[in-house]
């Protein structure tokens, strides 16, 4: 009797196709590396070495294609983008501190007035300078008074930076981000009555965004306390609770269409504000947040599209002029009103500059109501981000090191 030849199919085919999970994996060794690289060699900050690493990874689809790699869902990038943003959100959100804001009001006077002052600027300047409609001027200028917390984020923890200038910044730049959410779902209303008619949709819709919004954010904040008091002051599972909280209001306010952006950031600030015992040992991250803020880099490079018309150009060049004005302005005058020098003041305005992808965030909410009206407005949104988040980060990390305020090893 012949004896059969045993069969092989147990063994994979030939070149094997490769999981999604192994671009995934090469993407963070890819943008590791890279960020070591620029902070060692470059003396930059790890976040333009990430940038460096996403967008390496972004035009690479050919190359992942004749490995037979299967690449990253376009919609399961979007998603965790916006899932690392929400994280900074939160996390900005619980450096909003009240009692500091009672203690020292002329702090939100000047968060108000810079806020103002980069509107008016940069709806003057494109208006005069860029013949811009109104209604997307008006957008963009409001965007345009986000700063980046990500960046933000980024630099100042990477650079132990600790002083006036970094804890001012850090707090302009989630009172910004709050306005600039807060007036964009406003703006929406009067987006709908433009795209649809209807005055009702003016008032309702941003009605509900804002208000489920707070909503949301409150009873997360609540449920977060209640959390942490059984948790107690347990490092590893406080990190776990903070996550499990963000993944937990993201898919809410996804699932009842409302502004997880919004939500997380006043999350961040009521988690702080129902915490009086201070139960949260410390708003740092540590590890987990070093790996997140890197992806959200990473990531932001690979879905940036940096071919834009040439209007998007010679707007978003007189955006960034004007918001620059703007913010340096404001609050380089009204430093010595709230406790510090002319110099710190104008230092702390710079700081406040870098944009990065909660703007283009907030510009694709207006696409996403009136398809014809968000295309130039995400355009343009989209080539100031990309070139002042790299050119944002250079520039706080400038403005720590002069400003005495950097505690990392050079």
């Amino acid at each position: 009797m012949a004896l059969e030849h045993p069969t092989l199919d147990f063994l994979p085919a030939w070149p094997p196709l490769w999981p999604s999970a192994v671009a995934f994996g090469a993407l963070a060794f890819l943008s590791l590396a890279l960020g070591e690289a620029a902070a060692r060699w470059l003396r930059v900050p790890r976040l333009i070495g990430y940038l460096a690493a996403g967008a390496l990874f972004g035009a690479g689809g050919q190359l992942l294609a004749e490995l037979r790699i299967e690449g990253l869902p376009q919609r399961s990038l979007e998603l965790a983008l916006d899932f690392a943003t929400a994280f900074a959100l939160f996390d900005l959100g619980q450096r909003v501190s009240f009692g500091w804001l009672r203690r020292n009001p002329a702090l939100l006077a000047t968060s108000a007035a810079e806020a103002a002052a980069t509107f008016l600027a940069v709806f003057g300047a494109l208006r005069l300078l860029a013949d811009t409609a109104p209604l997307p001027a008006a957008l963009l200028a409001t965007i345009a008074i986000a700063s980046s917390p990500a960046v933000a984020l980024a630099v100042t923890r990477e650079a132990r930076a600790q002083g006036q200038v970094t804890e001012r910044s850090l707090l302009l730049v989630a009172l910004n981000c709050t306005y600039a959410v807060v007036l964009s779902t406003l703006l929406l209303g009067w987006v709908q009555v433009e795209a649809r008619g209807g005055l009702d949709l003016y008032v309702l819709h941003p009605l509900y965004l804002t208000a489920g919004s707070l909503a949301l954010a409150a009873c997360g904040a609540g449920l977060l306390r209640l959390a942490l008091a059984g948790v107690g002051r347990d490092r590893a599972a406080q990190v776990m609770t903070m996550l499990a909280l963000v993944a937990m209001v993201f898919g809410v306010a996804a699932a009842l269409r409302l502004s997880h952006l919004l939500a997380l950031l006043a999350c961040g600030a009521l988690a702080r504000l129902f915490d009086p015992k201070r139960r949260i040992a410390s708003t740092e991250f540590g590890v987990m947040a070093a790996f997140i803020l890197m992806l959200f880099f990473a990531l932001s490079g690979a879905v940036a599209d940096f071919a834009a018309p040439s209007l998007a150009w010679r707007a978003g060049i007189v955006l960034l002029a004007a918001r620059t004005l703007g913010k340096v302005a404001a609050v380089g005058a009204l430093g010595r009103f709230g406790g510090v020098s002319l110099r710190q003041g104008v230092w702390t305005g710079a700081a406040l500059l870098p944009m990065s992808t909660l703007t283009i965030l907030l510009a694709q909410q207006v696409a996403q109501v009136d398809a014809r009206l968000g295309a130039p407005v995400v355009s343009v949104i989209v080539f100031s981000a990309v070139l002042m988040q790299v050119g944002g980060a250079l520039l706080l990390a400038f403005v720590i090191r002069r400003s005495g305020e950097a505690r990392a090893a050079s």
